[in-house]
């Protein structure tokens, strides 16, 4: 209970923005993801002449749903044999260097746990999957149909300073529009990404108010100057994002460099990360005397164990959780670079 209580008040590292503000969390009593999708149309209602009777009108309205299991993961850290015996030869009966090396292995295990999350966050905006390949031996795809309409491609890249980001921008946020999706509140980018706006010609001749190319200032952008561009435009804030994480050892980027992201608002309805109910938890909870309450089950938890040939104490950090994308057209991914 100590070692879990510990685990959820460590804070998300702050660059991890896809599971804090983009795909927000939420934990469930649950084992399984759920996505609904509803709606219905109201045709308009017919005049009619007095005295002439009144037309029937047709009830249009649907339903679809989607389920599946949250996927397990997690790991272990254990404190060996050897370890063992120098700390009791160093500091005799004290546990205290045990206990502290105990709670050091849990804030691993978090950070471990999120990374993952983050990456596969990562992975669902990337190509609107979420994919495991044989990955501690699973192999597990959920395809959220994101529209290809919703993962375009820059007409021309916009390391070109011939291309056009406003108009690119403007065509993208005018589908959401006419699909009736809500406008884009942030857009989430690499600073390189970014950087190829200042020497742009489109966004260089709308700051300056240029319209033969020949007479626009040959100087670079600022980022405030390409910011007032973007105000005259009413495109949305830009927000970036640099976020790594190790894997098997190896740096990894969660986010490619040349994507430019347009996130909606309202995003728990878009999609969120959630948490589901271990097997971990679920033993905790039960008997007479439980180690956890039954409402504080799901989400992250740490359990520890004890086993004698050989002689080793662990550490688990334990979760069951995946990215699940509700609305999977009211966004844009678009490659940029």
């Amino acid at each position: 209970m100590d070692l879990t209580a510990f685990a959820r008040a460590i804070p998300t590292p702050k660059d991890f923005l896809l599971t804090q503000m983009i795909f927000p969390t939420v934990e469930m009593r649950e084992v399984k993801w759920r996505t609904k999708d509803s709606g219905r149309y109201v045709n308009v209602a017919k005049y009619r002449a007095f005295n002439a009777s009144v037309p029937f009108a047709t009830r249009e309205a649907w339903q679809t749903s989607r389920e599946g299991a949250l996927p397990a993961l997690g790991q272990k850290l254990v404190v060996s044999e050897q370890e063992q015996i120098l700390l009791e030869a160093s500091h005799g009966s004290d546990q205290d260097r045990l206990i502290e090396l105990l709670y050091d292995d849990v804030e691993r295990h978090v950070e471990a746990i999120r990374s993952r999350l983050e990456l596969a966050a990562g992975d669902v905006l990337v190509d609107g999957r979420f994919t495991l390949e044989q990955e501690n031996g699973l192999t597990l795809e959920v395809d959220w149909n994101v529209p290809a309409e919703n993962m375009p491609v820059a007409r021309i890249s916009w390391s070109d300073p011939a291309s056009d980001p406003i108009a690119d921008e403007l065509r993208w946020i005018q589908h959401l529009d006419d699909i009736g999706a809500p406008e884009p509140e942030l857009v989430i980018t690499s600073r390189k990404a970014f950087s190829y706006l200042a020497a742009n010609n489109a966004y260089r001749a709308a700051y300056y108010g240029s319209v033969n190319p020949s007479t626009t200032p040959t100087a670079t952008l600022t980022p405030q100057q390409i910011n007032v561009v973007r105000g005259n435009y009413s495109l949305p804030p830009i927000q970036f994002y640099k976020a790594q994480v190790r894997v098997d050892g190896k740096p990894r980027k969660v986010l490619p460099e040349d994507l430019w992201i347009l996130v909606p608002p309202e995003r728990e309805k878009w999609a969120q990360t959630m948490y589901g109910v271990t097997a971990e938890a679920l033993v905790l909870s039960r008997g007479s005397n439980p180690e956890i309450i039954r409402e504080e089950a799901p989400g992250l938890i740490i359990t520890r164990g004890v086993q004698d040939d050989p002689v080793q104490i662990w550490t688990k950090g334990a979760a069951v959780g995946m990215p699940v994308v509700h609305t999977p057209d009211a966004h844009i991914v678009a490659k940029v670079l």
